[in-house]
């Protein structure tokens, strides 16, 4: 009876801290409390185990301002992920792969040629059909459409993954008003948040992530 009613004191606790929870720490707070780390989510793709990885990200130069920039910063943020993540990866560093499509003829079409170029044994090719900060002129909403692919280098360029997020979205649940973040903030956070969703293509990881993602746009 006193470990029945133990329990039945934590959940009335529980519910009573839920609005603070959630306000401060967003829905993975009261999820980790009352059901511990959570479920794993599998990789999607898990052949990058061991292999020499390069990355590469191409998004269309009239749909938004920055595009050099973003584009290489969400290559960079995968990369970076992919070292952490995936066991015994060797990940070609960015700047390498900057410096094969700075001296070469790339006609931005054969992804395959830059995967042969830094010697890689796979190629992870993201391209971002679409990528938005606003919802309006005073509201952030980020959103990005993307295609991932992975090409096996060395069994002749094959395409051995395919995936596409027609439209990924942050915050999921509302836009944040330009009062609670700064422009440079919120884009330096959805790069962050955008470039985990596309490497969890290839690492497991625990669904408790997923709750906690719509805190962070409150960012300054």
């Amino acid at each position: 009876m006193r470990s029945r009613n133990a329990q039945l004191v934590q959940w009335s606790f529980l519910i009573l801290l839920a609005p603070a929870i959630f306000y401060a720490s967003g829905c993975a707070v009261l999820y980790q409390l009352a059901y511990g780390d959570g479920p794993r989510i599998e990789a999607k793709f898990n052949d990058l185990n061991g292999k020499r990885v390069a990355v590469v990200c191409m998004m269309n130069d009239s749909m938004y301002g920055g595009v050099g920039l973003t584009s290489t910063q969400v290559a960079s943020t995968v990369e970076y992920l992919l070292r952490q993540n995936v066991p015994d990866v060797d990940v070609v560093n960015q700047d390498e792969v900057s410096d094969w499509l700075d001296t070469n003829d790339w006609d931005e079409s054969d992804f395959l040629e830059i995967g042969r170029g830094v010697d890689a044994d796979m190629l992870v090719a993201i391209d971002l059909d679409s990528f938005s900060l606003h919802e309006s002129t005073t509201l952030f909403k980020g959103r990005a459409a993307a295609t991932t692919k992975v090409y096996d280098i060395k069994r002749g360029g094959k395409e051995v993954f395919r995936t596409t997020d027609p439209e990924f979205s942050f915050p999921k649940s509302h836009p944040v008003h330009e009062t609670a973040t700064s422009a440079r903030a919120f884009e330096r956070v959805f790069i962050q948040v955008l470039s985990e969703h596309l490497a969890k293509n290839f690492y497991d990881y625990n669904l408790q992530e997923e709750f906690a993602r719509d805190a962070a746009a409150y960012v300054h």
